[in-house]
C-alpha cells in the first residue's frame, strides 16, 4: 500500500495551527447603557394581538 501523499506530519501541523495566547484572547470595550427609551421587552407581541391569523384569541 502507497503511502498518503497529503499526509501531513504531526510536528508540521502543529506548527502551522498554533496560535499564541496573546491573540486568543479577545478584548471586549466596556459595557454602555442603553439609550433612554430603549426597551428590553421579550414579547413585543404578547399584547394578544400579534401573530393570531384567523383572530380567535388562540
Amino acid at each position: 500500500m502507497s503511502e498518503n501523499r497529503f499526509a501531513v506530519p504531526l510536528e508540521e501541523f502543529e506548527a502551522r495551527t498554533h496560535v499564541p495566547v496573546t491573540d486568543q484572547v479577545e478584548v471586549q470595550a466596556e459595557i454602555r447603557q442603553p439609550p433612554a427609551g430603549w426597551t428590553t421587552d421579550p414579547l413585543p407581541y404578547g399584547d394578544g394581538m400579534g401573530g393570531d391569523i384567523d383572530g380567535d384569541g388562540d
